[in-house]
This record gives structure tokens, sequence and C-alpha cells, in this order.
């Protein structure tokens, strides 16, 4: 029958195409398609769960993987005028490097301002002034303000970030009493602790640099005298020009649990870099001081003598003693802004055990106690995480920059509870514990985070897993919370997989049945950092080589009543990773590798219609990391499949970009969320397959795919002449990092057009957005 139609068909189309007889007509061959790209930017919209899983991302792809390219960091110039400048560390030559400029500055860079914009900046969430930990009486006006001052101040001195002996202080210390512009020490401070869920980000950066405002350095040092300077927008020194203008009309006031989630995540990152060394008085790098004076490091004025590296060393192995008095962080204002993203952490820990959970999806009651989060087992009453909180808030009719908006109201605006929050969630905490952990030899044992977590600023722990009122034991109760309703919500036991969504209520829970791709996949990245942090083994960067499995962690000891395996919640972890990527492996991609965009487990089918780029690699930083977590070659086999996929079907040579979705040549749409995936799988591919003996060939393709989607879509820009230097006429007109600031190369100066180093990303002034990314861009072939 099958060929009856074909025949049919055949002859059907013969006829036509012979005209009933006539003479075959030839068709003309068809038209090449233009490789002339445009861009425009669809939504500035600012995503936050979106935003901040990009960042976490692009901080992974940042300086440590140009290191692992070969490059040398010193060589690069972040304040430079010049686009994608790098020196020769061999000749000294001054050239171009598009590629390593775009990981190690541009990368790195714009993740770490898209955190700051969020943390301290646009005000688009809770205000700390009101954080459970800081004013846990919710005090308002006067009290609440004197709170978070004091505190602010404390951290300042703990870093030596405020108070200096000479040259500036960054913040001012005692802060200002009559200046309007200046209430808490750094001009606009705005900390917040709980982000909303999406704003817009608008606002309207103040253009001129001349306030002489230098981040050389970081340093509070005098500079030598004729030493050039650089002074850069007044706006990095003064960030009260960066608030929403319009903050009311602009926030949407929700408080959305992967948000949270993934702040808390990309903010410990930066506080582990930051957290690298302590510092002297001189900016000393200082890495080890005596042991018993180690609880006198970052008090106020203290006097202890560290050790550092000798620079006259080439080995690094001679130390020399600094100056008097070691404090928090690398150096002075990384170290305030890292203690103060701690303390919104420390604040946002608390809120998540006690202020947004539910047990019957209509009113809002937190746990009794941290000790009933961290033995929260399968027979406890239900309880999870809303997907969408509502907040009320109270706004001041005066003095709006010192009286921060008091959230008076919390009601549940979504019931359901997620995955990918509980992804987030997982991911973050676990991190967040392993700082606070002192069996971790790179994170929680280090001096840094000892001296960071002895009492003060922050509470010491035991280190046991006993509830006990620090950040060691919220941490540990929102993991066990999240992995136990992650097994218990969320995992479906006949199809062995964790379902998107579900519906849990005082009766039990109504399961969902769909599985989404990219879901599904950062699922395993969230469990198997969870299973690193438990098991002390968790790093900054260094999670790249299989995990070694069995060993034991701190929630081995607390209740699993009613858990429906045997043995430890480390095991089960593992088992759920192997699940999970056994989903993605057989049911969410083909036997060629081409990926579904989810599954549908009611139908027993994959979701029809064309894939998705960031459904495919999802596939292979899902199977990537399951290979890590578990050592089965299967899983990077499966990875390997979907990456030539990805290139078969995604790929589009002539204009040297990937489709966003298979089959479409001529308009391609990116978000903050598929540019994520695709820069995670990209680089994970590179790592665990491209570098390898024997693969430069793929090596060379993977790093050229790397350098276009940072280039077109990250920036903007296309090389037409593929000369490496950018002409203005090559910029695409839409690109998916909004704008830029000093540490990209950008001082919002009128004589600087808007775009100083010429890269087709303007400055925050003239774009009037910050430096981060959009939810959405198009790029189109004209």
């Amino acid at each position: 029958m099958r060929k009856v139609r074909s025949f049919i068909a055949t002859g059907v189309l013969g006829l036509l195409a012979t005209g009933c007889g006539s003479d075959p007509v030839t068709p003309d061959p068809p038209k090449p398609l233009s490789t002339k790209l445009a861009a425009t930017t669809s939504s500035t919209r600012l995503i936050t769960a979106d935003q901040m899983l990009a960042s976490i991302e692009m901080q992974i792809s940042g300086e440590p993987f140009a290191e692992l390219l070969g490059r040398d960091i010193a060589g690069y110039d972040r304040f430079s005028d010049k686009a994608d400048n790098y020196i020769d560390p061999e000749t000294g030559v001054l050239g171009t490097d598009p590629l390593g400029f775009s990981l190690a500055i541009e990368s790195y860079e714009y993740s770490k301002q898209s955190m700051n914009m969020l943390s301290f900046e646009t005000g688009a969430g809770l205000s700390l002034q009101f954080g459970p930990l800081l004013n846990p009486a919710a005090k308002s006006g006067d009290e609440a303000f004197v709170l978070l001052r004091d505190r602010l101040q404390y951290l300042g001195k703990a870093s030596r970030a405020s108070g200096a002996k000479f040259g500036k202080d960054f913040v001012t210390s005692p802060a200002p009493t009559n200046d309007p512009t200046n209430h808490y020490g750094w001009p606009g401070f705005w900390p917040v602790y709980a982000e909303f869920r999406s704003f817009d980000p608008t606002s309207a950066p103040k253009v001129g640099a001349d306030t002489m405002c230098s981040l050389a350095g970081a340093t509070d040092e005098p500079i030598p005298p004729g030493t050039p300077q650089l002074f850069v927008g007044d706006y990095e020194c003064d960030t009260n020009s960066l608030h929403l203008p319009d903050r009311e009309t602009q926030v949407e006031k929700i408080l959305a649990p992967d948000a949270l989630g993934y702040a808390a995540w990309k903010q410990v990152l930066w506080a582990i870099n930051y957290w690298a060394a302590m510092h002297d008085i001189g900016q000393n790098a200082i890495t080890v001081v005596p042991e018993g004076k180690l609880a006198q490091v970052g008090e106020p004025d203290n006097t202890v003598v560290g050790q550092f590296p000798s620079p006259l060393d080439p080995t690094g192995k001679e130390l020399v003693f600094g100056k008097d008095g070691t404090f928090l962080g690398g150096v002075s204002l990384e170290g305030w802004q890292g203690l103060v993203m701690l303390e919104e952490i420390d604040n946002k820990s608390s809120l998540m055990l006690k202020g947004l959970t539910s047990t019957d999806g209509k009113a809002l009651q937190g746990f009794a106690t941290i000790k009933d989060a961290v033995d929260y087992d399968y027979e406890a009453p239900l309880r999870w995480w809303p997907a969408a909180v509502a907040v009320t808030e109270k706004v001041s009719a005066t003095e709006k920059t010192k009286f921060f908006p008091q959230p008076t109201g919390f009601s549940i605006d979504s019931a359901e509870s997620r995955l990918q929050d509980l992804t987030a969630l997982l991911g973050g905490f676990a991190t967040i514990f392993a700082v606070t952990d002192a069996k971790n030899e790179e994170l929680g044992k280090t001096q840094q985070f000892r001296a960071t977590f002895d009492g003060s600023p922050f509470a010491a722990d035991n280190q046991l897993a006993d509830g006990e009122d620090s950040l060691h034991d919220r941490s540990l109760g929102i993991v066990k919370t999240a992995l136990v309703n992650l097994d218990r919500i969320h995992f479906d036991a006949t199809n062995k997989v964790l379902v998107d969504t579900a519906t849990p209520s005082a009766g039990g829970v109504t399961r969902g049945t769909h599985v989404d791709t990219v879901h599904a996949a950062y699922a395993i990245l969230g469990l198997r950092t969870a299973l690193r942090g438990l098991t002390s083994s968790l790093s900054l960067y260094g999670n790249d080589t299989p995990d070694s499995l069995g060993a034991p962690t701190p929630l081995d000891t607390t209740k699993l009543g009613g858990a429906p395996f045997s043995g430890t919640l480390g095991a089960r972890l593992v088992d759920l990773i192997r699940a999970e990527a056994d989903f993605l492996s057989q049911k969410l991609m083909n036997e060629a590798g081409d990926a579904f965009n989810g599954y549908d487990l009611s139908k027993g089918a994959p979701d029809a219609g064309a894939a998705t780029l960031h459904a495919q690699a999802a596939l292979i930083r899902g199977l990537l990391e399951a290979y890590l977590a578990t050592s089965d070659e299967a899983y990077r086999t499966r990875a390997a499949q979907a990456f030539a996929q990805l290139e078969k079907q995604f790929w589009m040579d002539d204009v040297g970009l990937y489709r966003s979705t298979a089959g479409e040549s001529i308009t391609m749409k990116y978000s903050a969320l598929s540019f994520a995936v695709l820069q995670g799988a990209l680089r994970q591919h590179w790592k665990l397959a491209a570098s390898k003996p024997g693969q430069e060939a793929e090596s060379e393709k993977v790093q050229a795919r790397i350098l276009a989607v940072m280039k077109r879509v990250v920036n903007g820009w296309d090389d037409v002449n593929k000369d490496g230097v950018v002409q203005q006429e090559e910029c695409l007109g839409g690109r998916l990092q909004m704008a830029e600031r000093a540490l990209t190369g950008e001082l919002s100066v009128a004589a600087d057009k808007g775009d100083r180093d010429h890269d087709c990303v303007p400055d925050i002034a003239t774009a009037k957005l910050p430096a981060a990314l959009a939810a959405e861009i198009t790029i189109e072939r004209k």
C-alpha cells in the first residue's frame, strides 16, 4: 500500500511538472540564504533565575577556563579602550585575542556585574534592612536604619574597607549623618537579601567621571606619585543613579525559590573567589596567619601579622611577613562586598526555612526550629516551598534610600512545587554549606573561612547536624528538605524520573506528568553539587574529575523515617542521578543523539515539535555531569552523540551561528537561559572530551563555537571580514549583554560616544540598562 501511494504521488507530481505531456520544466535552483545578520533585543526584562544561572556558567567559563586554554590573565587590561586586547606574554607585543578576552574578562566580569547589580544597586528585592536575622523584631524607621547601618559599618571594618589610616575609605566611617545621598557609608548602597522574580531594569546611570572614582586594584592605599590613574564612571563609587527610578512599577513583587537559590549560589561562588586570600593593611594577599591569632582576623584594628608568598621567589614557596593587621577578603573592597553578600545569604537562609514554606498550599508556615528542618523526612508532615510568593510592602514617603520598603505581608501566589526550584536550592545551599564545613579542605577548612565563621562576623557551629542557629545548620536544613522533597514529591517511581511540577497539599501529592529536558539535566547538576558539598569535596573550579562514591555525609545521622530506600541519603543521591541520566539517555534523546524538548509520561511519548538548541545542549550538560558523578562511560558516550547532533542539526557554517530551533535557518532567538545551557555544554564538552590527546581538531572547533556564541550572541558583533577586529558596521544592532561598565572598558563619559572600547556593547548610561543579560534577543538573516 505504501508503494502504491508513493507511485500515485509521483505520477501526479510528474504530470504537474511536465504540464500534462509538454516538455519538462527545469525548476530554478534554490536562492542562497543571505549571510548578513541583524539583531534586535526582543525583551530587556531581567529574569532573575535565568540571569543568575547564566552568571554561574559565565563565571566558571571565565578566568579559570581561559587559563585552561593557555591564556595568561595578566596579559589583559580590563580597563582598556581597545577591544579584545592581549599582550603576548612571550613577546610583549600588544594585539587582540577575541576568545581569551571574551572569557577571561567579559564572561567573568559580566557575571559579577549582574550579581552586584542585584545585591547592592537596583533595589529589586527585599531590603536587608528587614532581614529576619538582622532585624528579627521587624523594627521600622530609625531603629531599622541603625541596625543596617551599624552592621554594614562593622563589615566595612572587618574587611578594612572603612577606617583606613591613609588614602581613601571605600566605605565612609562613620557613615555621614547629614548627607541624603549617603546614609550607610557607600553612596546609594541598597542591599537586597531576597531578589524578586523579575523586573524592568531600566535606570538612568549618571554620565561622567568627575568625582575621581578609581577602582585601581580596589585598594585603599596611596598611589605612588607619578603613577597614572584611570578615573572611572562616577556611578562606580556612587550607586544612587543605578536605582530603579520607578521601583513600584518596575518590579514584580514575587519571590520564587529558583531565583533565590540561583542568586545565593552565584553570590557564594564569588565570595569563594574573594576568599582566596586575606589581606593586610598594605593589601598584601595573606595566605597564612598563626593559628593562635586566627580568631582576631577581621576584628577592627587587629594587629595580626600574616605571611604571603615572596614576590622574589618564582616557586611561591618562600613566605614573607606582611604588615600589622589582617582582614577578610583578598582586598578591602572585595572583602566588604563578599561579607555583605554572606550577610544577605545568612538572612535568606532564615527566610527560606522560617518564612517561605507551606504545609497546605494555602498559608505560609515556617519550620518551628532549624532542627526540624535538618530532621525533615518522608514521614514528617509534608512541607514545601511554593513556586511563587507574593509580597506586599510599605513604602516610605520620605528618605527612600534610607528607609527602604518594608515587607508587610507574604501570600502564596502559586502553591505548586517545581523541580527547577529544588535544583537551585540544592546547588546554592550545598555550596554555601561547603564554605562553613571545616572538613572541606579547599573551602570551609581554610583559614579564611574559619575566621569568617568563628562567631564574628558570622555564627560559629560545632560542625554537627544538630540544628544550631548558624549558616552551617540552616544550609543543611535547606539541603535536607530539598532532597527529601525532590524524592518525595517529584520522583515518579514507575517511570524512574523527576517530574517538572507537583501539587502537594495536606492530603498528599498530585504529581505532574511532564519532564522538561533542561530541568532534568540541571537537576543532575544540583544533585551532584549537593553530593560534593555534603561529602566535603566541592571546590570552586575543581569539580571536573569523577567523584569518589560512598563517603559519609553529615545528613547520614539525621532522621530518614519512611524512606523508600535502604542505605544512606548519599547513596540515594547517586541513585537519583543515575535515574535522571538514564531517562535523559533513553527517553529524551533518540538513538542518534537528537534531543526531544520534553516527555509526556501520561502519553508515554516525547514532545512533538522541532528540538530547541537549549534542549540539545542540556543533554550534553546533564550527561557529562552524570558521568562525573558515577564514572559511567555510557553517559559520556551519549553526551558525545548529543554533541555530534548539536553540530549536525544546529550549526550553520555560512553565518557561524547555531540555530535556536532545529530546521529554522532564518530566525534565531536566544535567551539568558538558552545561552547559559549552551555555554555550559560547550565548556564541559571541551574539558571532558575535546581537550584529550588526539582531539586537537575537535578542540579547535569547540573553541571557535564558544567564540562565535560569545561575540555574536552576547556582544552582538559579527566579524564579517574575519580579521578579528571590530568595525562598527559589523555591530548587529542587538545583543544579549545589555550594557557594560568600567571592568569591561566603559566609563560612561560623553566623549566616548557610548562605546569607549568599540566592541558593540554600549555603556550603561547610554543604554540606560544594567550590565546584565536581556531576557531575549532575535537574530535574523537579512
